[in-house]
This record gives structure tokens, sequence and C-alpha cells, in this order.
């Protein structure tokens, strides 16, 4: 079982603020080796503690260090995958079904693919494993806490992580996975579903034929504002639920020379085999989440598209955090195309630079972080930079921070002039 405890509490230490499919899936790991896990989520680890650290702290458990491990085939680890590898055989043991073979396996298309897509390395596409715990994040108006979000992730994480253990072992049987049939069932549970959030939002139902993604075309607007996103914004929110959920499911995915997490149809394939109801019953969580997104961010549009106007010297400043990305990226400002760097409040304390991406579905940002800054945090950073309250910088140099909103600026103006137009 997974408690959030007070810091001097803790026997396990992670970073606070927003999480990832890393430090989730880690913690859900150690659960499976240890039993209870009273955890803390801390900004910065105590001097001399006995805890089991992870993903912070520049420990042996951590991937933010400028030296982090790189595996053999030249992916960097990320917390789930050192703790993978060092404890991994022990967790299919308590498991009750360790060998080589499934090791490897699940380190290789489970393992992996997270901690590549951590690191900015791969390439990001909707509805995987990875992309999933990151939508589940509370949203920048929702009620519930970030840790309140995390536990909540993690009970999601061991569902998919059992069930990918189990769809695995299944196809080494006598009796392996149908996933011709596995698809079957995912198009008749969009097509059930979609027809059903169309009856729930008093759509005027005239045509139940096509597919999944062919009704939505058709009620997905009214049904988009029947969970109150507002008319305007309702026909975009219904385009960018299609583009996160149903088109992935509803076509055969792309196949890319770059990593890439594991799809969420095949979890719920294998999770359908293992007990009728419990495929549907994931996908019907990640639908959900897709739609609470999407409306959460059309909230937003019109602070973010003030902001972008205001913004001077390829920097926009939100003076409170809301999800710019997406907005961004699809404004037709003119500062819009000319921002490179995007300044907001942490929630984690402090402020934040974070680089643009070039696109929505890419690591690579459009400015240039000094390569003396990378990796580094606190006393080295602010010798490297000259800023007094600098915190950290990421190795891959897309976001950084410091203390004060006045130390972050001067941060992304050095990465703006540092950025070559």
């Amino acid at each position: 079982m997974i408690t959030i405890v007070k810091e001097e509490e803790a026997k396990f230490l992670t970073h606070n603020g927003p999480f990832h499919a890393d430090d989730v899936f880690a913690t859900v790991l150690l659960e499976k080796l240890y039993g209870d896990i009273a955890l803390a989520r801390v900004s910065d680890v105590p001097e001399n503690t006995d805890a089991f650290v992870y993903d912070i702290g520049f420990g042996k458990y951590d991937h933010h260090q400028e030296d982090k491990a790189l595996r053999e085939n030249g992916i960097h680890y990320s917390s789930i995958g050192l703790i993978w590898r060092d404890f991994g055989h022990e967790i299919l043991k308590k498991m009750g079904c360790d060998s080589e073979d499934l090791y490897d396996d699940l380190d290789d298309t489970f393992i992996l693919p997270i901690d590549a897509l951590d690191n900015g390395e791969g390439k990001r596409i909707p509805a995987t494993v990875t992309s999933v715990i990151a939508m589940s994040n509370p949203f920048w108006n929702s009620p519930i806490t970030p840790d309140e979000g995390f536990l909540k992730a993690c009970d999601i994480a061991r569902t998919l992580f059992d069930v990918y253990v189990y769809g695995t072992l299944k196809d080494y049987s006598d009796q392996p996975i149908d996933y011709d049939e596995g698809y079957s069932f995912i198009d008749e549970y969009l097509y059930n579903t979609v027809l059903k959030k169309a009856e729930e939002a008093d759509c005027f139902i005239y045509n139940e034929e096509g597919a999944a993604i062919d009704l939505w075309e058709e009620y997905g607007e009214d049904i988009m504002k029947a969970y109150g996103t507002l008319n305007a914004k309702a026909g975009g929110a219904a385009h960018n639920v299609a583009k996160m959920f149903l088109n992935p499911l509803s076509y055969e995915r792309d196949e890319y020379d770059e990593i890439t997490g594991t799809p969420i149809e095949i979890l719920a394939i294998m999770a359908e085999n293992k007990e009728a109801g419990l495929g549907a019953k994931i996908l019907d969580q990640v639908f959900d989440t897709c739609i609470d997104s999407e409306k959460s961010r059309m909230e937003s549009i019109d602070y973010i598209e003030e902001r972008i106007d205001l913004s001077e010297n390829h920097i926009i400043v939100l003076e409170s955090f809301a999800p710019w990305k997406g907005t961004l990226l699809a404004s037709v400002s003119p500062k819009a195309a000319e921002a490179d760097v995007v300044v907001f409040p942490s929630s984690r304390g402090g402020w934040n630079f974070q680089g643009i991406p070039v696109s929505s579905d890419a690591f690579e940002v459009r400015c240039k972080v000094p390569e003396a800054w990378l990796g580094k945090r606190d006393e080295e950073l602010q010798e490297a930079t000259g800023i007094a309250d600098a915190m950290f910088v990421h190795p891959g140099g897309f976001i950084g921070g410091a203390k004060s909103f006045e130390g972050a600026m001067k941060m992304a103006q050095a990465i703006v002039k540092n950025t070559e137009r």
C-alpha cells in the first residue's frame, strides 16, 4: 500500500510537483518489492536521510545528474529503469513469475520506453502508458491536490503493470492472446462508448451507422458541450479528444524508427483477456481523462492568448500556471511564432522557464540553453549562470528554474540571447 506521509515520517522520497510515468511506475515497483510504502514527495532531499530516494537528489536511483546512467544500447535510464535493473528479478519472484526471458521482455517493451521518453529520447505519441500517466496530473483548475493525483496515478499504473506481466506470460503459453479478436473488442468498445456518451449528452441521434470515429465526428461537439465546454470551443475540443484517444485506437498505429510508449489499446486487450470488463474499465478511465483534460485546457485558452499578446523579447510570462503548449502551438498570433521560452510559477516552489517545443510531439525546443548549464543545480548552476538563486536545469535543457521570478527571467533572457535565429 502506498501512503503519502510527512517528510520526517517517510521511508521513501521522490520529487513533488507534476509526476511522470517513471516516478509513478517506480513507486509501484517499490510497493511490489517492499509492501507498504510510506512516501513523501519533496522538493529537496534532506541531508543524512536513511530513506530510499529516487528520481530526485542525484543519487543511485536518480537520472537528472550530468553523468546519468546509460544502458548498453545508448538509452539513458530513468528512475523506473534503475530500480528495475537492480530489483526486477526480485520483484518478479514476489509476483511468482521470475524468469530471464520475462525480465528481458518487460525491460525491452515496457520499462525501456518509459526511460527513453522521460529522458527526451524517442517519440511522443498519444494514448500510451507514458501519456496516460502524464495526463493523470491534476488539471490547472482541479480540486484535487498533486499528491492525491499521484496516488490515483499509482492505482492506474499498478493495474497496467500487472496486466502487462499477465499478457506477456499469456503470450508464452499454448493459448496466447488473440490480438485480432482483441482489436474487434476495441472497435466495439469505442462504438458503444461514443454512442453512450451521445445518449448521456441528450444528443438527437439521427445516425448510428459507421465506426466510432464517424459517430464522434457527428456528436463529439455536442458531447463536449454537455461536459461543460464553452460552445465556441466545443468543436476544437472534440477534434483534440479524437486526436488524443479515438484516432490512435481507431486506426492502425504508424510504425516509427524512434522508441514510443506502450499503446493503451494493447494493455486494454491484455486486460480484457485477463478479466471481462477490465479492459473497458481502463479505456473508460483514459477516455474520461482525455475529455476532462481538453475541457480544462479550453478554459485556459483566452488567458494563454492574452499572455502571448503581452509577450516581449521572445519570452511569454504566465502569472499563474495554465496548460499552454497546445494553445501556443496552435495560436495564429505572430508573437506565438516568435516566442522561444515560457516562464511560469512552479508547483514545487519558485519559478520555471521551459523551452517551447518545435511541434506538439517533439522533445526538441526552439531555444538553446547554454551547454555549461545542462544538468547543473544550486551552487554549481549559480556559478555557471551568475544568477544568485538559480536552482536547476534539466540535462536535456528544456526546463529549469530559480527561486524568484527575477532569477527565472534572467535565465530566460540569457537563453534567448544564446539562441540563434
